[in-house]
C-alpha cells in the first residue's frame, strides 16, 4: 500500500503555468486516504509552495533537486552546500563565452549581467533572476551558492558535465534537469538521496512510495521504488528508468492506489 506519494513539478504536474484540475483533484484524492505528498523540483522552495498552494493541507517539499528538505511542518531536514573551496572554482569552470551562468541561494538566482537574451529567456521561464555585476566576487562571501544553473547548447553542457565530473568528482552532482539546462549542485545530492532521507525520518520503507516526474533529475528517485512513473513525453532514455508511464499525474495516482 502507497503511504506517500512524491510529484516532480515543472512538465509533471505543472505545465507552462498551469495546473490541470484533473491532477489536483487526484492529490485531493490521496490527501482524503490519509496518503502523504511531497513535491520535488529544482525550484527554490517558496516556488513550490506558491505554486502548490491551492492544495488543502500541508506537504513535504524537496527543493533546488535535493538541497533542501522541509518537512510538512516546516522542519529543515536538509541544507546542503558546497564545499567553500570549490565554490570559485565551479562558476570559473562555466565558460561565460559558451554559457549563460546563474547561481542560486535558498531565496533567489542571481546573474552577473541581464542582457536581451537573459531578458528573452525569463520571459519565457520561472527563472526570474537579480543581476549582480560583482557575483565573481560575492560568490562564499555575500552570497552562498547552493545551486548553478547552465544554460547552453546540449552538446556544450555534456561536455561541461563530463569536464566537472572528471576535475571534482567529490564535490559536486550534476544532472541535465531540462533542454538547455544544466543543474550543479553538492555531491551525493538528488531528488532520491532526499526521498531516502525523507522516508528514514517518517518510517517508510521503498516499497510504500510511488513517484513520479519527466527529467534526468527524476531518475535517482526512479532507482529508490518499484512504484515509478515517468511522463509520456519524456525523453526514451528517462522513461526507460521507471516501471510505469503515464500521460498524467492523475493516471499514475489511479494506477498507485491499487497498489498493495
Amino acid at each position: 500500500m502507497i503511504k506517500l506519494f512524491v510529484s516532480d513539478l515543472d512538465g509533471t504536474m505543472y505545465h507552462k503555468g498551469e495546473l490541470f484540475d484533473h491532477d489536483v483533484e487526484a492529490l485531493k484524492k490521496l490527501i482524503d486516504q490519509d496518503i502523504i505528498l511531497c513535491f520535488a523540483s529544482g525550484r527554490l522552495d517558496y516556488e513550490i509552495v506558491e505554486i502548490m498552494e491551492t492544495l488543502e493541507g500541508n506537504f513535504h517539499r524537496i527543493s533546488m533537486n535535493g538541497t533542501y528538505i522541509y518537512s510538512k511542518d516546516g522542519e529543515a531536514l536538509l541544507d546542503a552546500t558546497f564545499h567553500p573551496t570549490v565554490v570559485n572554482k565551479i562558476y570559473e569552470m562555466i565558460s561565460p563565452d559558451k554559457f549563460l551562468r546563474y547561481v542560486a541561494d535558498n531565496t533567489t538566482y542571481y546573474i552577473e549581467e541581464k542582457t536581451d537574451i537573459v531578458k528573452e529567456i525569463e520571459k519565457n521561464s520561472n527563472m526570474q533572476a537579480v543581476e549582480i555585476k560583482t557575483l565573481k566576487e560575492e560568490l562564499g562571501n555575500t552570497i552562498t551558492p547552493k545551486k548553478y544553473v547552465v544554460i547552453g547548447e546540449d552538446e556544450d553542457l555534456i561536455q561541461l558535465q563530463n569536464e566537472l565530473q572528471k576535475e571534482l568528482p567529490e564535490y559536486i552532482t550534476s544532472f541535465i534537469s531540462a533542454k538547455n539546462c544544466l543543474d550543479i549542485v553538492p555531491a551525493n545530492i538528488s531528488k532520491g538521496s532526499a526521498i531516502q532521507i525523507l522516508i528514514d525520518k517518517l518510517g517508510i520503507n521503498s516499497n510504500e512510495i510511488a513517484c513520479i516526474g519527466d527529467s534526468y533529475n527524476d531518475i535517482p528517485m526512479f532507482h529508490l521504488t518499484p512504484n515509478s512513473f515517468a511522463m509520456e513525453d519524456a525523453d526514451d532514455e528517462v522513461k526507460k528508468h521507471a516501471s510505469y508511464v503515464v500521460p498524467s499525474v492523475s493516471e499514475a495516482i489511479k494506477i498507485a492506489l491499487q497498489i498493495k
